[in-house]
């Protein structure tokens, strides 16, 4: 079977830096992106067998200053994030690609995740969300 499997552990062909493939098909920057793309997002909150997360687009935590311009970044790499009506109730720092644009620019970040890596930076992923009653 080696070289013929695929999946969490590779492909168990001894190549290991293919080792980090996303189910997407990407390749991951590190362990916890690795790991945290393997989580299966929830579709409703009020699923109790759910994880209650969804993988989105995120904007770094602090400003950023890009060629001396004040600049919009998105993680090109998705991050997990509590669904509507939730709270983190376990977190963890994640380092993440972000593509910037000019901050007046107008931009459509639904085709984010295949863009170019312009910065790496940390930012919150949620391992584990709670939700209140009215959750969306």
């Amino acid at each position: 079977m080696k070289g013929k499997t695929c999946g969490l552990c590779g492909k168990a062909d001894g190549e290991v830096r293919q080792d980090y493939r996303s189910p997407n098909g990407r390749l991951a920057k590190n362990s916890v992106s690795f790991a945290l793309s393997w989580i299966l997002p929830a579709e409703s909150c009020k699923d109790n067998y759910e994880c209650r997360m969804k993988f989105e687009s995120v904007q770094p935590e602090k400003k950023v200053n890009v060629h001396g311009q004040d600049s919009t970044c998105f993680s090109v790499e998705p991050v997990l994030r509590c669904l509507p009506g939730c709270y983190p109730a376990k977190t963890i720092s994640a380092n993440v690609g972000f593509k910037c644009f000019a901050a007046d620019s107008t931009l459509d970040p639904s085709n984010i995740f295949d863009s170019s890596v312009d910065l790496r930076d940390s930012t919150e992923a949620h391992l584990a969300c709670s939700c209140n009653s009215q959750c969306s």
